[in-house]
Parts: structure tokens; sequence; C-alpha cells
């Protein structure tokens, strides 16, 4: 499969806002304006030890590395065995993002509840057009376009009309969005997912917390939660089992802030992503002191390991072959250990993102300046059969359709190898549009 130029499909509708009435779809217009920028290159984290490692293939793994692993839980009560789970996080890279090779939207969601994987992953394949459609106000105010795009997600979930509603009344997702711009990073989280910065100074490498964890016995989140006639339990020993948000005596979600959940929205369980803004300063030499790199994962992650440990640990791997997806690896194994370690037969999904700053970059041929034949229209597809088949494609030499790279060097091969996904239908029951198919 092979890189295609093609204009955006046509708006479709979507599920009505809270308000009521049909969502406001862009002018043709602005759908020409689409099709005459590049799309974004959107790339789902892989599972983990599932095969051909296609990360390295999708992007660059010295720079970018994201996979993800899913849960396990016992076999029985009291087992030791454990069984696997249906894996409810979603990860997602988008690089180039928005029409330029600098900018770049690395997100993360972790979905909860009876089906709550598919809450997370049509919020995975919203989340990059939406923000894209919002081109101008992501322009003025990026802070405020991701907050708007989140809180929509979630009334559209919840929306009498939405297919999803009937799920996403008893389960639901985290988000975690970094956007890049240049140097200018934007973090958007709901929930307990988590980012953070590895910044070196003095030749030591420090954790920095773009994000904070919205956990229930936060002060100014329990403050909302009882206000609103919701009630928060304290955690146990070591956090287990963590606080959690109960409505009626019933519910008890582990998080404050998610979307979807909406048996709990009127007791203080709210969608709004907590913004925060950073300007990364990257080394100017690989050990040099700077912002080195960033993580985003899910909770799976942040359980066992502290923010400082995994920076130490993704740290020793700058400078080796595939530093990031290596790095990524080993975050995620580390994870693994510690659960088994703690929780004996059950595992929480893990998901992790890794990116070595700098890795947005400015180019001549971004944006406008591209013609409609030099667009390549790349969309996300599910992490099992489609994207393996591609991955062995890509390393067998099987012949596809290749445009010259974006430097307009004579390396098309190399350009499928780094940037290609997989273009399909739509996946686990979603089309490419966001409509919902039983």
């Amino acid at each position: 499969m092979g890189c295609t130029s093609s204009k955006p499909p046509a708006p479709a509708s979507t599920p009505t806002g809270a308000g009521g009435g049909s969502a406001p779809q862009p002018a043709s217009d602005e759908f020409e304006e689409l099709a005459n920028r590049r799309k974004s290159v959107a790339i789902q984290a892989a599972e983990l030890d599932g095969g051909d490692n296609y990360a390295s293939l999708a992007f660059d793994g010295t720079k970018i590395g994201t996979f993800t692993r899913h849960g396990i839980s016992p076999m029985g009560h009291g087992s030791r065995v454990g069984k696997a789970k249906i894996n409810q996080d979603r990860g997602c890279v988008c690089w180039p993002f928005n029409g330029s090779h600098n900018q770049a939207l690395l997100a993360v969601f972790d979905g909860h509840g009876l089906s709550g994987e598919k809450v997370s992953e049509w919020c995975m394949q919203q989340l990059p057009q939406r923000i894209e459609e919002k081109r101008e106000l992501l322009a003025k105010d990026p802070s405020e376009c991701i907050s708007s795009v989140v809180i929509s997600l979630d009334k559209e979930l919840l929306h009498m009309q939405s297919p999803l509603r009937p799920i996403a009344l008893n389960a639901g997702t985290t988000s975690n969005i970094l956007y890049f711009r240049g140097n200018n990073l934007w973090v958007g989280c709901t929930g307990d997912s988590r980012a953070v910065l590895g910044r070196r100074a003095k030749g030591k490498i420090n954790d920095f917390d773009l994000s904070n964890d919205h956990k229930p016995d936060l002060p100014d989140e329990q403050a909302r939660i009882e206000r609103m006639g919701g009630k928060v339990s304290p955690p146990g020993p070591r956090g287990l089992p963590p606080s959690r948000v109960w409505v009626n005596g019933r519910v008890g979600l582990a998080m404050s802030r998610s979307l979807g959940d909406g048996e709990a929205k009127g007791y203080g369980v709210i969608p709004d992503p907590e913004m925060t803004f950073t300007t990364v300063n990257p080394p100017t030499t690989e050990k040099g002191d700077g912002d080195a790199f960033v993580i985003v994962a899910s909770d799976g992650i942040w359980e066992f390991i502290s923010s400082k440990e995994a920076c130490q640990l993704v740290e020793k791997h700058l400078g080796k072959p595939n530093a990031a997806a290596n790095a990524c690896e080993a975050l995620v194994k580390m994870a693994e250990v510690r659960w088994q370690q703690e929780e004996g037969a059950y595992r929480d999904d893990i998901t992790c993102i890794v990116a070595f700053l700098p890795f947005v970059e400015e180019r001549d041929d971004d944006e406008e300046k591209l013609t409609t034949n030099e667009q390549i229209s790349i969309q996300m597809d599910n992490m099992s059969q489609s994207i393996l088949k591609q991955g062995s494609a890509a390393k067998t030499g099987e012949t596809t359709q290749a445009a010259d790279d974006d430097d307009g060097d004579d390396d098309g091969a190399e350009f499928i190898k780094r940037r290609l996904s997989v273009a399909g239908s739509g996946f686990n029951g979603f089309s490419q549009d966001g409509d919902y198919k039983a």
C-alpha cells in the first residue's frame, strides 16, 4: 500500500452537540484549503512484542518511539495466573501535523469501564482532525483550541443521539495531549495520564512534570466533587486502592476528570483539560544541558515508576541506535516487571510515547507551499493485521507507490519506511468519518 494524493472525504454528519441541532461543518472552501495542505501523518502505538517493530518504520526511532502493552487479570479469585485483558489504552503520534514539520501532536488516552476502549479509540481518531479544523484558533490560542476540542468530544459522546452514549454513561477515558510548535509546547491533561520533561542541568538529568495527575483526593479536585454532591474515598496504603469518586454509593471512578463517564458528570467529574505552556530549550549537543526529551504515558507506567526514575532510564538510551523507540520499550518493560512484583497476576494497560528533542523542524516545503500533487494523505488504522502486514511489506521491499522525501532527495523507499502508516476503512467498529458501525 503506497502513498496517495487525495482530497479529504466530504464532511459526514457528526453527533450533535449538547445544545441540540447539527454540529457545524466547515465550509467547502475550508475543505479545499485542507486539500491543498499536507495531511498529518498519524501513527498509533503498536502492541509491544506483537510482531514487527513498526514504530521504527513509521518514524525515525532515534527521535520518536511509541508502544502499548495490554493488561492482564487473574484467571480466578486468588489465582496467580493471569489472562490477557482488552487493551483500553490508545496512543497516537502525529508528525508532521497541521501541514507542517514544525508542528507535532502526541496524545495518550486511557480508557476504563465496560467497553471503555471504544471511547478511547473514538477520541483518538477524532482529536487530530478536530484540532486541524480549528486552524485559526490553533494559531491564535492553542490552549483554547485544545480545550474546546476535548470538551466538545465529551459533549458528543454523551449527547442523546450519540450511538456511543450507552457506553459513555458508565465508561470513559483520560487524555493527555502535547502540541509542539517549534520549541513551544502546550500540554492539555484530563485525568491521570502524565507528561514529563527530561531536563539536563550541569550534566544531570532532572524530571519536570508537564501535567498534574487528576486524582480525586487532590484538594481542589475533592472540593469541587464534594460541592457537587459526589463523595471521595481516600487511597489505601502506598496508594492502592486509589482514591475514588463515588456517586450515590456507586461508580468508584479513580480520577476526577475524564471524557465520558456520564453518570459522574453531574457530581464534579469534568472533561476540562488542565493546560500548561512551556518553552523547551533542546541541548545544542547530544550530551549537553537542556530539555532532552518528553515522555507521555498512561498510569500503567506511573503507578510504580516515578517521573525521576523514568527520566533516568530514558536518558541511558540517548545517542544509541533507535534511542527513543528502545527507551520507550525499556520503560514499558520496566512497568511490566513492577506490576508483576506488586500485583502478581494483575497488570494495567501500559502505553508510552518518548520523543527526543528537538524532533520538529522548519522546512521550506511546509503548508501552503505544497501543491495538490505533492500531498500525502495518510490515516490511522488498527494495530493488528494491517499494521503488521504493512511493516512486513516495507521490510521485504514489496512494490509501493512512493513519493520523494520532503527534502527533495530521491529516496522514496526510505520515506515509506519512516513515514507511512496504513490507510484503511476504519477500525474496531468506526468508519474514517467517525460514525459508529454496530
